[in-house]
């Protein structure tokens, strides 16, 4: 069978976006424009300005909002000293906000920046709003500039890590962008919440984008610890897949993790187990699967009807040998016949069986020891003997299979959390 393709996964992580809905610049600037003015923390504009600045005013007031554009753009050129900047750029912020012209508010934004003059709240709600603004306007690189800039003067509203993560990643710095998004989740942790699970998808689309199937193994893995859903946890392992190198024997257990987790959706996803498996070499199984296949809705496959038949046909000799195979892995000088036994019986669904020849297996040596604790641990998984599973998973010390059993681990941490975790 044909990999399953990680081509749509990246396509529909990345589907979101992770800007933040700009806020009203201008209603927060005329709160802000008339608390300034109560205290007189700016000094009124000068002579130069003051004539152009009042009528402007008295047509704001009249609300004739076209008269007090043209006013303003009349007189905004005699606006040069530092206070009459920045009490243009208030105006335009509030006449660009009633003809809901978005480059008026930004060049009054602009203006009060230029100003030297704004106050530290000013300074931080307004460069994250041009930051917004050259983004829209795709100049990422000055959005990352004004963003930067309000988070370091301490504006943290309006998921601003989240919006520098995207930003650094149109600029074109990736390694930015995945270090902005884990301080938008830790930031979240922090204050005891749950991150959006868009945050850690777009983690992985970035890796994805760029395939490096490493990091984004990493950010699905996180997104499975926070979000353990069947869908997160198919992308999950999916990926770590399609990213390594793994081994027919490797992939088995992957792809029982799968089974575990009602990750198995597709009939590429079942004749992939069905491969690993073998019909011939663990019969019941195969059928086992393929029958979870038909009862989940996945029907009409002739390939997978074609390895049932040829599993059934197999099943009755394979169960004749078992009783015998048990005797010479006990009498055995190593623990390989007991660990193939083993896994015949794991097959079968003889959990119990399987985890006595696997012990058995261990004792006398001989055979892969990993592999042998891998497949324990997933008989005491179905045994329900979860702390055993997990000295048999932590016993699992290298390569591929030291990720696959901390899958597996991550699997029974999240067991009894994971309907809170995807409620929240």
């Amino acid at each position: 069978m044909k990999r399953i393709s990680t081509r749509a996964i990246a396509m529909a992580l990345a589907a979101g976006s992770l800007m933040a809905i700009t806020p009203n610049a201008a209603s927060a600037a005329q709160k802000k424009e008339k608390a300034a003015k109560a205290e007189q923390r700016v000094e009124s504009p000068t002579k130069a300005f003051a004539e152009g600045y009042n009528n402007t005013i008295k047509l704001i007031q009249a609300e004739d909002f076209a008269g007090a554009k043209a006013a303003f753009e009349q007189s905004a050129p005699t606006a040069t000293a530092p206070n009459d900047m920045y009490w243009a750029g208030n105006l335009a912020l509030q006449i660009g906000s009633k003809l809901s012209e978005q480059p008026l508010q930004k060049r009054g934004l602009e203006m009060i920046m230029n100003s030297g003059l704004a106050s530290p709240e000013e300074t931080q709600r307004y460069a994250f709003f041009l930051g917004q603004f050259a983004y829209k306007d795709e100049d990422y690189a000055k959005s990352v500039q004004y963003l930067q800039q309000a988070y370091d003067a301490g504006y943290r509203e309006n998921g601003i890590a989240a919006t520098l993560a995207e930003a650094n990643n149109k600029a074109g710095n990736t390694d930015k962008a995945y270090e902005w998004l884990n301080t938008a989740i830790e930031a979240e942790q922090a204050a005891g919440r749950t991150a959006p699970e868009n945050w850690y998808k777009r983690g992985a689309a970035l890796a994805l984008e760029n395939k490096n199937y490493t990091m984004a193994s990493t950010w699905l893995t996180r997104l499975v610890e926070a979000y353990p859903n069947d869908s997160n946890w198919r992308d999950t392992l999916v990926v770590f897949r399609d990213g390594v190198n793994l081994s027919k024997e490797e992939n088995l257990d992957l792809m029982r993790l799968m089974r575990e987790v009602n990750a198995l959706k597709s009939e590429r996803d079942y004749g992939e187990y069905v491969d690993a498996a073998d019909p011939r070499k663990l019969p019941g199984e195969v059928v086992a699967v393929i029958d979870d296949a038909q009862a989940n809705g996945v029907t009409g496959s002739t390939y997978l009807t074609e390895q049932r038949q040829i599993a059934s046909g197999n099943i009755a000799a394979d169960k004749a040998g078992l009783s015998g195979a048990e005797r010479d892995a006990r009498a055995g000088a190593n623990g390989k016949i007991a660990a193939v036994t083993a896994d015949a019986y794991f097959g079968y669904g003889d959990y119990a069986k399987a985890a006595d020849l696997y012990t058995v297996a261990l004792e006398k040596g001989g055979v892969n020891a990993d592999e042998v604790h891998t497949r324990r641990g997933m008989a005491r998984v179905e045994m329900g003997d979860t702390a055993g599973a997990m000295a048999d998973f932590s016993a699992v010390e290298s390569g591929n299979r030291a990720q696959i059993a901390k899958f597996w681990e991550l699997y029974l941490n999240k067991q009894g959390g994971a309907s809170a975790a995807t409620a929240s």
